[in-house]
């Protein structure tokens, strides 16, 4: 057997056995529930806990009693028993369910190993449609309100088709927050029955919400959320008229705007619709939506926002950004004629380096500077900008100065959600390449510098 396997043994008979072994009791939640466990191994996990120990506060209660008694209201068991598991050496399964619990606790305790994994786990499950989803209707649903915010763009970006397949997610939103997704002009929406299956779904579940699906429904009517009138005529009747979700009154009134043509198209800002286009689609057949990109150049803000939307995009498929920036090229080949080619591709640029310019915000979930995938992924885009003449060679000196610092500055504390040593390292290794094939460019005299302080920085994570 392995050291470190009769270590996790041991730590595991200890946490089994916690009230045997233990001198402090967590009373925690609103309830008291009650863990224990041993203060020596919550103080080595946190200095939260080791101040709150082994310092002043607490030496009154110990030298009186055999085990201190911590009251900790504010968080829920559910999250505090993986926090428990977790500064006993145990595995803990993580779910969208708990993941904020977990992730508010390892913040207020400052176990900073706990953060880390939540953050990362967090930040790539989120990747996908399903877990954006599922991650925002579980922040919203426990009142997280600064993370759930840091997740609607990602969903509004997926769209009201992921709404409409999580219905289990949906079920559990507060009606505020469905109602202004779903109204949002950002929200990706191909066709009105997405927007109605999400409501569905949200209704249906309202009796677990303790609320009546009937007056869900209700509500839903008044607000003005499911444009009822751009619902194809079969759906409408048998899904809607039928089951008598409207009056007798709503339906006719809008079988009559039907039959006059008075239909108003839903809201869509550019980016929902730019996004509607990208979404479904693979770097395989990228080129084959150029012209429908094209068609949207006459919108305001168009290059700036065609930028964001083509650069999330390639970030989202990060295998394969030189498939999605040579279409870019392909794409702003198009664009010359409208005199729009020279300003998206510095609208692109200017993007992708303000990405990594910009310091995110702690509420940040997901994006450059969270995700080791976007992180790459964006290293990936910047490297393929060069080759095609888009980008010189310095602000990618620039970029990997900022990488190979973030590394340096994470690596004492065991790394850092985005991995910028990884994505330092691919992009040191193109630049290695240009300064073969080039010579001694001036923009490159630091680079063995960079590359030296990358490699030291390696070595203090591994110590």
């Amino acid at each position: 057997m392995k050291r470190s396997d009769a270590k996790n043994k041991r730590m595991q008979v200890m946490l089994e056995n916690s009230a045997t072994y233990s001198d402090v009791e967590f009373q925690v939640g609103p309830e008291g529930e009650s863990f224990f466990g041993l203060k020596a191994i919550y103080a080595r996990a946190s200095e939260v806990f080791s101040k709150m120990f082994f310092e002043t506060s607490f030496r009154e209660q110990q030298e009186t009693t055999p085990r201190v008694v911590v009251k900790i209201e504010d968080i829920m068991p559910a999250a505090f028993r993986i926090m428990h598991r977790w500064v006993y050496d145990m595995d803990v399964t993580l779910s969208w369910d708990t993941i904020f619990g977990v992730l508010d606790a390892a913040r207020k305790y400052m176990v900073e190993d706990l953060e880390l994994t939540c953050r990362r786990w967090i930040a790539l499950e989120a990747r996908a449609a399903t877990g954006a989803v599922g991650l925002f209707c579980a922040a919203a649903a426990g009142q997280w309100i600064p993370w759930s915010e840091a997740l609607r763009a990602r969903v509004q970006s997926f769209g009201a088709a992921a709404l409409a397949a999580s219905p289990e997610a949906v079920g559990q939103l507060p009606a505020d927050a469905l109602m202004s997704l779903l109204s949002s002009e950002d929200l990706s929406v191909e066709k009105e029955e997405e927007i109605f299956d999400a409501v569905q779904a949200w209704a249906a579940a309202a009796s677990e919400r303790g609320k009546e699906p009937a007056a869900a429904w209700q509500r839903i009517a008044e607000a003005d959320v499911i444009h009822f009138h751009l619902l194809e005529q079969r759906f409408f009747a048998e899904k809607v008229v039928l089951l008598g979700r409207l009056t007798q009154e709503q339906s006719l009134s809008v079988f009559v705007s039907k039959a006059m043509g008075n239909c108003r198209a839903r809201p869509s800002s550019l980016m929902a619709r730019l996004q509607l286009i990208l979404r479904d689609c693979s770097y395989e057949d990228a080129t084959s939506i150029i012209d429908n990109i094209i068609e949207l150049r006459h919108e305001d803000t168009y290059p700036r926002t065609l930028a964001h939307c083509l650069v999330q995009k390639a970030l989202a498929d990060y295998e394969h950004c030189s498939e999605w920036v040579n279409m870019w090229t392909e794409l702003w080949g198009g664009l010359r004629a409208a005199g729009l080619r020279d300003e998206c591709v510095r609208a692109t640029v200017d993007y992708c380096q303000n990405l990594f310019e910009e310091e995110p915000s702690p509420e940040n979930l997901v994006g450059v500077w969270i995700c080791p995938h976007d992180t790459l992924g964006l290293v990936r885009v910047l490297c393929n900008l060069n080759d095609s003449r888009k980008l010189a060679v310095l602000p990618l000196m620039k970029v990997l100065e900022a990488l190979v610092r973030k590394a340096e500055e994470s690596a004492p504390q065991g790394g850092t959600t985005c991995d910028p040593a990884a994505a330092a390292r691919e992009l040191a290794t193109h630049l290695e390449k240009i300064r073969t094939r080039s010579g001694h460019l001036m923009a490159l005299q630091s680079l063995p510098n960079l590359q030296q302080r990358l490699e030291d920085s390696a070595e203090t994570g591994s110590s």
